[in-house]
C-alpha cells in the first residue's frame, strides 16, 4: 500500500518541533503538555507508518517501498511517542529482534531531553505492559530506567540549590552515614528502584552496595547503570558489572554475550579476554554486533587472547569493514585450531 499524501503530510509535520509559518497552530495534547493532539485519523496513519517499518525491519517490506517504510519512520517526531510505545508493544511479542530494538532507540532519542513529566511517565508505564515474556524485556526495562532518570533531572533542575550535596544530609557526629545502612538492609528490587531516583554520592552508595548482590536482576541493573551515566558512576557500574560476570561459569557468560544490554555484552567480552575458557569464535561473533561499546570490547579481547594478533576492525569501522575483520579473525582461529 503506497503512502498517502495525507501521511507524508503528517509525517512532516510530526518531525517538526513547532508548526511553519502560516501553519494552524495545534490544539495542545490533553495529557502531554509538549505533545499536540491528534486526530483518530492521525492515530490511525502513525500506526500504520510503524507497522510499515516492523514489515521492513524483519525482512517482509523491501525495494523502493521498504526504504520509504525506513524514511517515514526516521521523520517521526515527539508527537508520535505514543504511537511508537504501542509500536514497540506490537514489536516485542514478534520474534524478530531488530524491530523492536530500533523502536526501543527512537523512542530514547525522543525522550531523553524531554521535560514533559507526564509523558515519561507514560512511557515507563506503558513500555512492555502486558507482556510477560519477551527477549526483548532487558531493553524495555532499559528504557523505563532511563525514564525514571530523565524524570529525576527534570525535577531536580528547578530545585538545584534547594538538592545541594544531598549525599551529606543525614550524617552525624560520630561519622556514622544512616543513609549506607539504609541501603545495606535494602532488596535488591529496592536498590533498583533507588538507582533511578538518586544521585551523586548517594548514587554511588547505591550501586556499590548491587555489587555486592548476586543474580541475574543485579546484573541487569548494573549494565541499565552503565549505559545511563557517564563518568564515574558509569566506570563504576562497568567494574562491578565485570566483577559480576567474572564469577559465572563458562556456560553462563556464554548467555552473556546474547544478553539484550549492550553493556552486559560488552562486560562478558572483557571476562572472556581474562579467563582460558577458548571463547574466541564467541568473540569473534561479536564483531558484527550493532553496538559500538560490544564490538569493539570484542576486538580488545582477541588481540588479548591473540597475544597482539590484530585483524581489526578500526575504531570507526563500518559494516562492511567488520564483516571483512571478521573473516580475517575466523581464517585465524582456523589456523590456530589447525584447520
Amino acid at each position: 500500500m503506497g503512502t498517502t499524501l495525507a501521511s507524508l503530510v503528517l509525517v512532516l509535520f510530526l518531525s517538526a518541533d513547532r508548526p511553519m509559518s502560516g501553519e494552524t497552530e495545534r490544539k495542545p495534547h490533553p495529557l502531554f503538555p509538549s505533545l499536540h493532539e491528534l486526530s483518530d485519523d492521525e492515530d490511525n496513519q502513525l500506526d500504520e507508518i510503524i507497522d510499515r517499518f516492523i514489515d521492513y525491519d524483519s525482512g517482509k517490506l523491501k525495494g523502493p517501498e521498504g526504504r520509504k517504510a525506513l524514511s517515514d519512520f526516521h521523520k517521526l517526531g515527539p508527537d508520535a511517542v505514543p504511537a511508537l510505545i504501542r509500536g514497540l508493544n506490537k514489536a516485542a511479542r514478534i520474534e524478530h529482534s531488530c524491530p523492536a530494538v530500533q523502536i526501543t532507540k527512537k523512542l530514547a532519542k525522543l525522550l531523553r531531553s524531554s521535560n514533559d513529566l507526564e509523558l515519561l511517565e507514560f512511557t515507563r508505564e506503558n513500555a512492555g505492559a502486558g507482556i510477560e515474556r519477551s527477549r526483548h524485556m532487558g531493553i524495555i526495562k532499559d528504557l523505563r530506567v532511563m525514564c525514571m532518570f530523565r524524570k529525576r533531572t527534570v525535577l531536580e533542575a528547578g530545585q538545584a540549590i534547594a538538592n545541594a550535596a544531598p549525599e551529606l544530609k543525614g550524617s552525624n557526629a560520630a561519622g556514622i552515614d544512616p543513609w549506607k545502612k539504609n541501603v545495606q538492609r535494602m532488596t535488591i528490587s529496592e536498590l533498583v528502584e533507588a538507582a533511578g531516583k538518586e544521585r551523586s554520592g548517594r548514587l554511588k552508595t547505591v550501586v556499590l552496595e548491587l555489587g555486592e548482590r548476586r543474580g541475574d536482576t543485579v546484573i541487569g541493573a548494573l549494565g541499565s547503570a552503565a549505559a545511563t551515566y557517564e563518568g564515574d558512576i558509569q566506570q563504576l557500574a562497568r567494574d562491578l558489572l565485570g566483577r559480576q560476570l567474572s564469577r559465572l561459569k563458562i556456560d553462563q557468560l556464554k548467555e552473556k554475550f546474547k544478553d539484550d544490554r549492550a553493556e552486559v555484552r560488552a562486560a562478558a567480552a572483557r571476562v572472556a579476554a581474562t579467563r582460558n575458557h577458548h571463547l574466541e569464535s564467541e568473540l569473534i561473533e561479536l564483531l558484527n554486533d550493532d553496538e559500538k561499546v560490544v564490538w569493539q570490547a570484542a576486538h580488545e579481547a582477541l588481540v588479548t587472547l591473540g597475544k597482539g594478533v590484530d585483524f581489526g576492525p578500526k575504531a570507526g569501522a563500518g559494516p562492511t569493514d567488520r564483516k571483512a575483520a571478521t573473516e580475517k579473525w575466523r581464517a585465524w582461529l582456523d589456523r590456530q585450531n589447525g584447520r
